[in-house]
C-alpha cells in the first residue's frame, strides 16, 4: 500500500517539469490558506452578525417580558387595592336586614370599575368579587355570592380561591383566560382578628395579553411566541407552524444553549417564575440570511483578485527560478560526458548559487582524485603484500617454539617445554584459525588456564587459582577473550602486590536466566571512590589517566559484551580496601548449536 501511494505521488507531482511543479505547488499552497482564512473570516463575520442579531433579539425579549410583567404587576396591585377598599369591605360586611343586595352590588361594582378601568385595557375580560358572607346577600355586575360560583367549571377544576392564578377556556370556547385570584380579608380594628369574606377573580384574555407587538405600520409580528404552562403544555401560540418545537428541543435545552435554531427561526426563551409561565420566542432567519449574502458578495470578489495576483506572481517568479536550475542541470550533463572543466558560474546568493559552487568544487576534487588513483592502487598492492607477510610470521613463530621445546627436552628442561607448549596454544587461540568470535566456556577456560600457568611460573607460585563451574554450563557459548584480560588485571594489580600467597577463584553459574562469571581475588583491593571511578570508566564515562592505563583491557571487554549482547549485559566491579576485588560478568545463556 505504501509503495502504491509513493508511485501515485511520483506520477502526480513529479512527472512534469520543475516549472510546472512549482507553479502548481505555489498555487495549491497559496489557495489552501486563502480559502481556509476566507472560510474562517466568513464564519467569524457570520458569527458576529449572528451575535448582533441574538443581542437584538435578547433586547426585544427583555422588553416584551418587562411589559408583560409590568401589566401583571399592575393587575395584581389593582386587585390588592380592591381587596383593601374600605367601601368594598364595609359593603360586603353590611348585615343590615333592610339593605338592598342589588344596591350594595351596584356600589361594589362601581368601585371595581373605577379601580380597574376595564374599558381602557383591551386584554381584560371581566372582574368579579365573590362574597362568602351568607347572611349578607349581594348581587351586581361585578359582584356575586360564592355559592353561585361553586357550580362553575373553573371553580371545580382549580379549587378556587386556593390558587393565586389559573388558566382556563372561556364558556364560548373562543379564548383562553388567565385568571388572577385575590382573597378578601377583613381585619377587625378593635380585636385585630382576620376574617375571610370572599375573593376577587380577574380574567385576562391571553391572546391579547401575550400577543407580540407588531412592527410600526405593519401587521406582521417581528417574532412569534409560544407560551407554556408548568407542565410544558402549550397554552398560547402566535404561529401554529412552530407548535411542534418541543418534540425536537426541550425547554431545558433552549435555556441551556446561547443560540438555538428551529426550522427557519432563531429561538430564545424566558420564564415568569411567579406564574410558572414559559415563553419561547422565534425570530425569522431572513434577516440573518440577507446579511450573510451581503458578506459573500463583498468577500468573494476580493478573494478572486488575490488568487489572480498569486497566480501571476507565481508564474513570473517560477520562470526565473527554473531558468537558473536549467543552467545547473546543463552543467551536470556536461560533467556526465567526462568533461570536468568548469564553464559558466551561476550568479546570486541563494541555494542554487551555493549548490553551483559546491558542484564546481566537487568537479575540482574529482579531477584530483582521478589523478591520485594510480597512487592509491600502488598503496593497495603494498597493503596486500604486508597482509601476506602477517600470514607467514605465525608459522615461523610456531616452528621456532617447537625448536626451543625440542632443545629443552634434550637438556631435560621440562619446564621450558611446558611453557613453549602453553605459549603455542595461546598463539593458536589468539590467531583464531580454528575458532570463531564465540567459543564454549571450556575453550575460554582452557585458554585462561594456559595463561595462568605462564603467570604462576613467572611469579613463583605466589598465588593459587581455583575453578568452580557448573557442569551443565560447560558447552554454553561466550565471546572469545573475555576472561584472560580480567584475570591478567587481577594478578598484575591485585595479587602481585600482597606480601603473602594469594588466591584467585573463577566461578561460573546461572542466575535469573543469565550466565554469570565471577573472578574474585584476595589482593590489595580498592577504595570505594576508586571502584566508582573504575566502573564509570569501563562504561565509557571515566577519563582518569590511571584508570585508562590499568583497566583498558576490562573496558574493551565490557564494550564488546554490550555491543554483541546488549546494554543489559556487561561487567560490574566490586572491591574493598585490603579485602580483594570481584569482577562480575553477566552474559546471555546461549547453548552450543543455537539451542
Amino acid at each position: 500500500m505504501k509503495t502504491k501511494l509513493k508511485q501515485l505521488n511520483n506520477r502526480i507531482f513529479h512527472s512534469n517539469t520543475i516549472f510546472t511543479q512549482l507553479v502548481v505547488f505555489t498555487i495549491i499552497v497559496s489557495l489552501v490558506p486563502i480559502l481556509l482564512l476566507s472560510t474562517l473570516l466568513f464564519q467569524k463575520l457570520s458569527s458576529m452578525v449572528t451575535r448582533d442579531l441574538v443581542n437584538s433579539h435578547s433586547q426585544l425579549v427583555v422588553q416584551y417580558m418587562s411589559n408583560v410583567e409590568d401589566k401583571l404587576y399592575q393587575y395584581r396591585n389593582s386587585l390588592n387595592q380592591i381587596a383593601n377598599n374600605t367601601i368594598v369591605l364595609n359593603t360586603l360586611m353590611d348585615t343590615a336586614s333592610d339593605s338592598n343586595p342589588y344596591l350594595k352590588g351596584n356600589t361594589v361594582s362601581t368601585e371595581v370599575a373605577k379601580t380597574l378601568r376595564l374599558e381602557s385595557h383591551k386584554e381584560l375580560r371581566n372582574c368579579m368579587i365573590y362574597s362568602d358572607m351568607a347572611n349578607n346577600k349581594i348581587y351586581g355586575s361585578k359582584v356575586a355570592m360564592t355559592d353561585g360560583a361553586k357550580s362553575e367549571i373553573w371553580y371545580l377544576n382549580h379549587k378556587a380561591p386556593k390558587e393565586e392564578y389559573f388558566i382556563y377556556s372561556a364558556v364560548d370556547g373562543k379564548s383562553d383566560l388567565l385568571s388572577l385570584i385575590q382573597n378578601i380579608v377583613y381585619i377587625n380594628t378593635k380585636t385585630f382578628k382576620r376574617q375571610y369574606i370572599g375573593f376577587i377573580k380577574l380574567d385576562i384574555i391571553m391572546q391579547k395579553l401575550f400577543e407580540p407587538a407588531s412592527d410600526s405600520g405593519q401587521l406582521k409580528y417581528p417574532y412569534d411566541i409560544i407560551l407554556l404552562d408548568k407542565e410544558d403544555n402549550i397554552i398560547y401560540s402566535s404561529n401554529k407552524n412552530y407548535e411542534n418545537i418541543l418534540s425536537d428541543l426541550s425547554f431545558e435545552q433552549l435555556q441551556k444553549n446561547d443560540i438555538n435554531y428551529y426550522k427557519d427561526a432563531m429561538v430564545n426563551s424566558d420564564t415568569i417564575d411567579d406564574y410558572g409561565l414559559k415563553f419561547i420566542f422565534l425570530f425569522n432567519n431572513s434577516q440573518l440570511n440577507e446579511k450573510r449574502a451581503e458578506m459573500q458578495k463583498t468577500i468573494l470578489p476580493v478573494i478572486f483578485i488575490i488568487i489572480l495576483i498569486i497566480i501571476i506572481t507565481a508564474f513570473i517568479f517560477t520562470r526565473g527560478f527554473t531558468e537558473r536550475v536549467a543552467k545547473l542541470v546543463h552543467k551536470i550533463k556536461v560533467a556526465e560526458t567526462g568533461d570536468l572543466t568548469i564553464t559558466e558560474v551561476i550568479e546570486g546568493n541563494d541555494e542554487i548559487t551555493i549548490l553551483d559552487k559546491q558542484f564546481n568544487q566537487m568537479l575540482i576534487k574529482l579531477n584530483d582524485l582521478i589523478h591520485k588513483n594510480y597512487i592509491q592502487q600502488l598503496e593497495k598492492k603494498e597493503t596486500e603484500f604486508r597482509n601476506l607477510q602477517l600470514q607467514i610470521n605465525p608459522h615461523f613463530l610456531y616452528n621456532t617454539l617447537e625448536i626451543i621445546s625440542s632443545i629443552a627436552a634434550v637438556k631435560q628442561a621440562f619446564v621450558i617445554c611446558e611453557l613453549c607448549e602453553k605459549l603455542g596454544d595461546i598463539f593458536r587461540y589468539s590467531l583464531g584459525k580454528n575458532y570463531g568470535e564465540y567459543v564454549t566456556v571450556m575453550q575460554e577456560l582452557q585458554h585462561t588456564q594456559n595463561y595462568v600457568y605462564i603467570q604462576k611460573t613467572r611469579f613463583g607460585n605466589k598465588f593459587e587459582v581455583f575453578y568452580n563451574v557448573e557442569p551443565e554450563l560447560e558447552d554454553n557459548m561466550i565471546l572469545r577473550f573475555i576472561l584472560q584480560p580480567i584475570v591478567e588485571n587481577a594478578i598484575t594489580h591485585g595479587l602481585s602486590r600482597i606480601t603473602g600467597k594469594g588466591t584467585l577463584e573463577i566461578l561460573i553459574s546461572s542466575e535469573n536466566g543469565m550466565l554469570v562469571i565471577k573472578i574474585e581475588d584476595d589482593g590489595i583491593g580498592m577504595s570505594p571512590d576508586k571502584v566508582e571511578t573504575l566502573n564509570q570508566y569501563i562504561n565509557g564515562s571515566g577519563k582518569g589517566k590511571e584508570d585508562k592505563k590499568q583497566s583498558i583491557g576490562i573496558r574493551n571487554v565490557n564494550q564488546r559484551i554490550k555491543l554483541a549482547c546488549g546494554n543489559e549485559y556487561g561487567i560490574t566491579i566490586e572491591s574493598a580496601q585490603c579485602q580483594g576485588s570481584s569482577v562480575i560478568i553477566r552474559l546471555p545463556m546461549v547453548k552450543k548449536g543455537g539451542e
